[in-house]
């Protein structure tokens, strides 16, 4: 480690929800995606399924692609984490009706307690048509803190 790192573990989160694992973080900021927990991180956000909130239409995720994860040291213990997302949500197979598939991008921005393990806050924006679909939903900002605290709290655990 070089002299003025600080070393903590942090959440990384993809949005929105947001996915989150344990990286290291530094005085400013840095890419969650090139630390070698990224393949952590990455498997706790494929899990997410913002899709299936959907009573109804596009309720499956078929595709959740990271394109960037920055983690920044906010102060002792504490650290932020923005993450973007390219969301795509499809018709399961049993639908009665099918429907094209809707895309779009997510922008989750998590606050953590690094030595609690804990989320202290969180923002999710979902754009496109998948957004304005989810958005109409009162629990999506709710969906996506637990999920990101169950997943951070579980990988706190394998650490």
């Amino acid at each position: 480690m070089n002299p003025g790192e600080k070393p903590c573990k942090i959440a990384g989160i993809a949005v929105g929800l947001l996915a989150l694992s344990l990286v290291p973080a530094w005085a400013g900021c840095k890419s969650a995606m090139s630390s070698p927990q990224w393949p952590e991180v990455a498997r706790a956000i494929s899990t997410a399924q913002l899709c299936e909130q959907l009573p109804v239409g596009p309720n499956r995720t078929s595709g959740f692609k990271v394109v960037s994860a920055d983690v920044c040291s906010t102060g002792a213990n504490l650290a932020s984490v923005k993450a973007t997302a390219l969301l795509t949500c499809e018709t399961g197979d049993n639908a009665l009706f099918q429907m094209a598939p809707v895309e779009g991008k997510v922008v989750a921005t998590v606050s953590l307690d690094v030595g609690a393990c804990k989320i202290t806050d969180t923002h999710v924006e979902i754009d496109g048509e998948i957004g304005s679909l989810l958005s109409e939903l009162p629990d999506t900002q709710d969906f996506a803190r637990n999920w990101a605290q169950s997943q951070l709290s579980r990988l706190c655990q394998l650490q």
